[in-house]
């Protein structure tokens, strides 16, 4: 075998074995940045999938709320669910466009099921069965929102978690009143807040304007 042979062999070798280094290198450096960037793969976006489903879940039979109940507490707990959770998602929809997560644009079919059940109520049975849905319903999502907040690899979404949480803290304490209550039906005095609730003199959420970034 001639010296420029073998030479050319060794070169060939080099190339190889370099092309192979980066090749690995840049394989290890994508799945160590994997989950870490903006919050669109893992758990935050799981979070952000569940949280919008919930909020239209909620905001779904809220809406039947405000249409079958004579309840002014039913109606004003309803109607603060509709604005609040529009609002939330509006936000969180912002961030899931900047994270490229695709977010449901319906409830669950289990959610689905317990709304039609609520259709087939009225009067008092209504109210007492949307309010228990609402106490239900708020305490998982304060438990998913309180993890998120303290947890959330993205800036973005921990704001969004935390801004958030008072607001259902609010929800499911005026669902647990009317729960615990029995039908308010016809009742003229709206609920008193809690000090320290979320809302503004508007009576919506003290959310973050859309686009804000802790980054």
């Amino acid at each position: 075998m001639t010296a420029r042979r073998i030479s050319l062999m060794l070169g060939t070798l080099l190339l190889a074995i370099l092309a192979g280094t980066a090749l690995a290198q840049s394989s290890t450096t994508q799945d160590s940045s994997h989950g870490t960037g903006k919050g669109s793969t893992g758990k935050d976006a799981v979070f952000m999938r569940h949280a919008a489903a919930d909020s239209l879940a909620e905001i779904q039979i809220s809406r039947l709320a405000l249409e079958k109940s004579s309840s002014a507490q039913v109606k004003e707990l309803a109607q603060r669910i509709v604005d609040d959770h529009t609002k939330a998602n509006d936000q969180l929809m912002s961030i899931a466009e900047r994270q490229q997560v695709t977010l449901p644009t319906e409830p669950m079919p289990m959610q689905k099921h317990e709304a039609d059940k609520l259709k087939a109520m009225s009067g008092a049975a209504f109210d007492q069965a949307y309010a228990k849905a609402m106490v239900k319903d708020h305490r998982k999502a304060i438990k998913m929102f309180r993890m998120e907040s303290r947890k959330a690899a993205d800036a973005d979404v921990k704001q969004f978690a935390s801004a958030t949480l008072p607001a259902l803290k609010t929800h499911l304490q005026m669902a647990e009143q009317i729960a615990g209550n029995g039908s308010m039906r016809g009742s003229r005095h709206p609920m008193n807040h809690a000090p320290g609730t979320p809302m503004d003199s508007n009576g919506s959420m003290g959310m973050p304007p859309s686009g804000s970034s802790t980054h």
